[in-house]
């Protein structure tokens, strides 16, 4: 099975590390020209480097783009999708997020600061999702994911604003997915479990400290917690991001996978 996204252009937000752009670069390799988004501009260029490389290799003549954006900042997100839609006609949308600072509800002072990180999260993904859909329904063509979490079926203890912000992407996904299936779109959402990320690192630091115990320890520790003993890797949630973006998933709309060797599999 071979899958051909040429001529196809996909964005895939907060791209130039971690899962985004395991994402950006196994698409790279279908043809699909890819737009790359990050708060850093050197870490694009790293990013668009390692892609471009990878599409000569593979001796294809696709193309790379790069924005620089904060997705956390309306105004910063509201100007980048201006600039966007003058450039591009958008064929997939990944949603994906560095994922917020950890913390339990009780660890906000007031309900308004709850909003505001909450909506750092939803507001650009429904923001690009309402620009960039007219397109792909005139197109008769369009593929939008969410990379989300294993949370989102289990909730996970002291990441309030993740667990919220991510129910309320999952209630919108479905949806909308219902509203432009016949359009030839599909909307999915994919889960990842314990995935080898800068972020997993973050939380697994946070984790042996509070267990008391040391860094390795505690890796150790989380990948016994998976069924296939392991943690996955970035590329395991890309190759499923881009056959859902293929012809081949056209069939597949509205729905929750999980890539988490297995984890949700276990009973709590």
């Amino acid at each position: 099975m071979k899958i051909n996204l040429k001529n196809k252009v996909a964005l895939i937000c907060a791209s130039s590390d971690g899962l985004g752009f395991a994402c950006a670069n196994i698409l790279s390799s279908t043809g699909a020209n890819i737009i790359l988004t990050s708060r850093s501009a050197s870490n694009l260029k790293k990013a668009k480097t390692i892609i471009k490389n990878n599409i000569k290799r593979l001796g294809l003549k696709n193309d790379v783009f790069t924005f620089k954006v904060n997705l956390s900042n309306k105004i910063s997100v509201k100007k980048f999708i201006s600039d966007l839609k003058k450039e591009h006609k958008i064929d997939i949308l990944i949603l994906n997020n560095g994922g917020p600072k950890p913390g339990d509800f009780n660890s906000f002072k007031n309900i308004e600061s709850f909003e505001k990180e909450t909506s750092s999260i939803t507001f650009s993904s429904t923001l690009l999702i309402k620009q960039l859909l007219p397109g792909m329904k005139k197109n008769k063509f369009g593929r939008i994911l969410n990379i989300s979490s294993i949370g989102l079926r289990r909730p996970i203890t002291n990441l309030a604003v993740s667990n919220a912000s991510r129910a309320y992407l999952a209630g919108l996904m479905v949806g909308v997915s219902n509203e432009v299936a016949e359009y030839g779109i599909t909307i999915n959402t994919i889960m990842p479990g314990i995935i080898w990320t800068n972020r997993q690192k973050q939380l697994t630091k946070i984790d042996a400290k509070k267990n008391k115990v040391g860094f390795e320890e505690m890796i150790a520790i989380k990948s016994m917690q998976v069924p296939s003993k392991k943690m996955g890797g970035p590329e395991d949630v890309g190759y499923l991001a881009t056959y859902l973006c293929s012809d081949y998933a056209s069939y597949i709309n509205g729905q929750f996978i999980a890539v988490d060797g297995g984890m949700l599999g276990i009973k709590s």
